[in-house]
């Protein structure tokens, strides 16, 4: 099982970079903090970004609560394409990239 769930999370990033690799420009919403399509930028030296303060409202009845969604973090304009990958214990599962014996020809090409 443990193969199979590294296997799945390499498969998805070969996936997504086989699909194309640009970088997502987006400025920050002008949206009212807590709306769900609020986004928001970060410095970039903290991975992952900080939690975000909860502005909600939470009361006994759903009707007495006040709903409050975290921003979506979105780069800055112009900041540059990095592609992070982390992995761990991978062990048998790991990519061809990483020198494992699961062929990723997406990944061995960024790499």
């Amino acid at each position: 099982m443990h193969i199979g769930r590294s296997f799945l999370v390499v498969f998805t990033l070969t996936a997504a970079i086989s699909a194309g690799a640009f970088a997502q420009q987006a400025q920050p919403s002008s949206l009212p903090p807590g709306s769900p399509a609020a986004t928001t930028t970060i410095p970039g030296d903290q991975l992952p970004p900080p939690p975000q303060k909860f502005g909600g409202k939470i009361e006994r009845d759903a009707k007495d609560s006040r709903p409050y969604w975290p921003a979506r973090v979105v780069p800055p304009k112009g900041a540059p394409n990095v592609l992070l990958i982390i992995t761990d214990d991978a062990g048998y599962g790991v990519s061809s990239t990483f020198g494992g014996v699961i062929p990723m020809p997406a990944l061995d090409r960024i790499a």
